[in-house]
């Protein structure tokens, strides 16, 4: 595991797994906020940001992890 975070971290390649966080980051958190407004007619709109905010964190998380792998494996061959 040490040998594969040193392989990401001494590449360009951490540079872009964060730039992809942040703009992942933004992008669920303004689904979720616009969510929310946009059922605002509903009985629960802060249940349904909540929803598009866990849903969207889970396909970040995902998105991350899949991007980390190859990462790690490109570093390797």
């Amino acid at each position: 595991m040490t040998y594969t975070l040193q392989a990401v971290e001494n590449s360009d390649e951490k540079t872009d797994l964060v730039k992809r966080f942040r703009t992942g980051t933004l992008i669920v958190i303004v689904a979720a906020v616009l969510g929310g407004l946009l059922a605002w007619n509903e009985q629960h709109p802060m249940a349904v940001a909540l929803a598009i905010l866990v849903a969207g964190a889970g396909i970040l998380g995902v998105d991350i992890a899949v991007a980390y792998r190859s990462a790690v494996r490109r570093s390797k061959a």
